[in-house]
């Protein structure tokens, strides 16, 4: 049995729109991959004095591999801290990528957030906001109490909830570095 051209035509037509129109429409979506963050800097400025120390986070071959190189953190008792946090991409050397400009560039999908440990330091206020006027977080004043030792943990999180009280434990974190510290 042979069948009219038209039906034929029509079949294949059919056959045609059935498979792409089960085509996933999310191919053609932009995708944000995360970023490759090897080094995490923290460059804490005191008030009193203008000294600034960096203090640095690397992690060159990222999760697994080598255990990252943390710096201890050395600061001043009853001081205040301008801190200003970077975020870089060291895996290839000889091409250094800043991940902060991006940061800054997408702040309203990024926060940084900080968690003490200890008693070492007394507060923490942010002091940079994103377009809509929330926090961002990477520039924040710290103050330190008397002499002893603690933590401070840094996350960067991507795509957080911003209007939630505790935004820190919503979106994706994008690197978390926890650095010992004295202060004396």
């Amino acid at each position: 049995m042979r069948l009219p051209f038209s039906l034929l035509y029509l079949l294949a037509i059919t056959g045609l729109l059935l498979t792409t129109a089960c085509d996933d429409d999310d191919d053609n979506q932009p995708v944000n991959e995360p970023e490759v963050i090897t080094t995490v800097r923290l460059n804490f400025e005191n008030q009193a004095t203008g000294n600034i120390q960096p203090f640095v986070a690397r992690d060159p071959d990222g999760d697994g591999g080598q255990p990252p190189v943390i710096d201890d953190i050395t600061l001043d008792n009853n001081a205040t801290y301008i801190v200003r946090a970077e975020f870089l991409d060291e895996s290839d050397p000889n091409d250094p990528e800043d991940i902060t400009e991006e940061v800054e560039e997408e702040d309203e999908e990024h926060l940084i957030c900080y968690v003490f440990g200890g008693t070492v330091f007394d507060n923490s206020i942010q002091q940079d906001e994103d377009g809509n006027g929330d926090p961002l977080g990477l520039e924040t004043t710290m103050s330190t109490l008397n002499a002893g030792n603690g933590t401070l943990q840094i996350t960067l999180k991507h795509e957080p909830d911003k209007s939630i009280a505790d935004a820190c434990s919503t979106g994706e974190t994008d690197v978390e570095v926890t650095f010992d510290v004295t202060v004396q």
